[in-house]
């Protein structure tokens, strides 16, 4: 299995975010994953990429996401702002959206909308 993830950073915490779409593409069932030893192999800041948590992406539809979130021991986490702002930008930035957009992101602490703007090549404000 090979997978594209990005790291963002977001007002003093670091996210990886992995696309779910990329293992269904490649027939890899996201449910038979163990995703709390990937997120404590892939955060580790010695062995690892380094990151505070994992989110893992589902696209639901064009402005729908989902986002599950592991902290870097490999826990869940049912929210996080700076993640789901990361979360986000990562949509934003793979749909190459070149003006304003609002995802509704599907947490398991409910529902939420962020707002994403473009400020420069690589930067982007979001606000939930």
């Amino acid at each position: 299995m090979q997978v594209v993830v990005t790291k963002h950073h977001g007002l003093g915490n670091d996210f990886l975010v992995l696309d779910l779409g990329q293992l269904q593409s490649q027939k890899v069932e996201p449910s038979k994953v163990d995703w709390p030893s990937v997120a404590k192999l892939w955060c580790d800041r010695q062995s690892g990429v380094g990151a505070d948590g994992l989110l893992l992406l589902t696209r639901v539809d064009d402005f729908k996401l989902k986002m599950q979130l592991f902290n870097q021991d490999g826990s869940r986490a049912e929210m996080s702002g700076n993640g789901i702002r990361c979360l986000a930008q990562a949509a934003f930035d793979a749909d190459a959206h070149e003006s304003a957009v609002s995802y509704t992101v599907a947490t398991d602490a409910g529902d939420r909308v962020v707002d994403v703007e473009p400020v420069s090549n690589d930067q982007v404000n979001a606000s939930v």
